[in-house]
């Protein structure tokens, strides 16, 4: 993939938005723009050739193909949205682009060898870097209005094994026993236990555990929520202080700006007329 782009702002990989002849099979019509057999089978084989080289092949061929073609509509779906917006890519935007790709690269022979090693012909690398430019522009506007203060929680928990074992030390914790004990002599957490169970500062869709964050930003300051079942154990957990406009982290504000992407990308999806050919 070409990469002078922020892979923040980067979807991989991008389709080539090509006529498709009459006659050639089709795998995918994305709002009526078709994806062809052919463009598919390209980058079903650099996938596959990427993951060989990170020794992250995967034993079902099916998720390849399937990973794939949803990688392609997604980009389609990009695509458009670029376009319907008004973006383009002028000749100078993708000539710069291309020399940095090539200068990336050590020169033009190590780019040619990189272009064989990926299966690219110039006239694809160029195509899917014109898409690249193009998804890096919409994206800069759907995050426009994403700043570097959010609202964030500051909150603590305690996960036990069993609902028995929580609801008894819930009951303590009402009755007046300290909190951080309870966390450092009970919690299944060793990252957290030492700490009371501190979790930090955090923005929504921070925690891995989402239906743990959603108790918790329901929570007033202070307030102790009801026991919370997750794939770990069932958790005790505490909101400690809001804060409506706190400054996010680095790795908090990465993860803001990803969730506002998947949640833009999840609505081009559910407006768009989706047909697949393939399984």
């Amino acid at each position: 993939m070409a990469d002078n782009i922020n892979k923040e702002q980067y979807v991989e990989p991008q389709v080539v938005n090509t006529i498709v002849a009459s006659d050639e099979l089709l795998v995918a019509t994305v709002n009526t723009v078709s994806i062809s057999e052919k463009r598919y089978k390209r980058e079903l084989l650099r996938y596959e050739a990427a993951l060989r080289k990170s020794e992250l092949i995967p034993p079902n061929i099916e998720k390849h193909s399937y990973d794939v073609l949803e990688q392609l509509i997604l980009s389609e779906l990009i695509g458009q949205a670029a376009r319907e917006q008004g973006f383009t890519v002028t000749v100078q935007q993708l000539d710069e682009a291309y020399a940095d790709s090539i200068s990336a690269r050590g020169g033009q022979a190590g780019f040619d060898k990189w272009l064989e090693n990926n299966i690219y012909t110039e006239v694809e690398f160029q195509s899917q870097l014109e898409e690249q430019l193009l998804a890096t522009k919409i994206q800069e506007l759907v995050l426009n209005d994403v700043g570097t203060y959010a609202e964030q929680v500051n909150a603590r928990h305690i996960v036990v094994a069993t609902r028995e074992e929580a609801e008894d030390l819930r009951s303590k914790i009402v009755a007046g026993a300290d909190f951080a004990t309870i966390a450092a002599i009970h919690s299944l957490d060793r990252s957290t236990r030492l700490n009371g169970g501190d979790l930090g500062w955090f923005p929504r869709g921070l925690l891995t555990m989402p239906v743990l964050e959603a108790e918790v930003f329901d929570l007033e300051p202070g307030e102790l929520g009801d026991i919370v079942e997750t794939e770990i154990g069932f958790h005790i957990i505490q909101n400690i202080d809001r804060n409506m406009q706190r400054e996010l982290t680095p790795n908090a504000a990465v993860v803001v700006r990803r969730a506002v992407l998947d949640s833009w990308l999840a609505d081009l999806r559910s407006q768009a007329v989706i047909e697949k050919f393939v399984q």
